[in-house]
């Protein structure tokens, strides 16, 4: 599996989680309404904020907590693969335009890492410089 396939299998596992976004009073009530629920002080304990304005019933919050759990789990052993690592950093390279901005560093964020601990792991290291000359000799054609 390519880590674009992987990616899109990650979102699409989250995007099957129980959750409403609202962006404004009258959307909020709209949410609250589709749960059968109102703005009062009672109904709004039973909802909970997870963040850039989407919200779940408190009662389905622990399905995100186990969705976290096993993609940080997933995540972590496919990245484990040499051959996987590249493919993620190209990638990223990619979605951060980093044949332009030559910020390549963006790709290893992007990936949930700190600079400083990615570059500090001789193997990563290696690997991201492989990646890096790898996606600018895709960009020379």
């Amino acid at each position: 599996m390519k880590y674009q396939e992987f990616k899109k299998k990650q979102q699409d596992e989250f995007g099957k989680l129980p959750m409403k976004a609202a962006f404004g009073d009258k959307q909020f009530k709209e949410m609250m309404a589709e749960w059968g629920l109102t703005t009062s002080k009672e109904d709004l304990e039973k909802i909970c904020s997870i963040g850039a304005g989407a919200y779940c019933l408190k009662k389905d919050y622990h399905l995100f907590l186990v969705f976290g759990e096993r993609s940080v789990k997933e995540s972590e052993e496919f990245l484990s693969s040499d051959e996987n690592l590249v493919d993620a950093l190209k990638y990223e390279f990619g979605n951060h335009e980093c044949g332009l901005t030559f910020e390549f560093e963006n790709g290893i964020i992007a990936l949930g890492y700190t600079v400083k601990e990615f570059l500090s792991d001789d193997r990563k290291k290696k690997l991201f410089v492989k990646a890096r000359k790898e996606y600018i000799n895709s960009l020379e054609g």
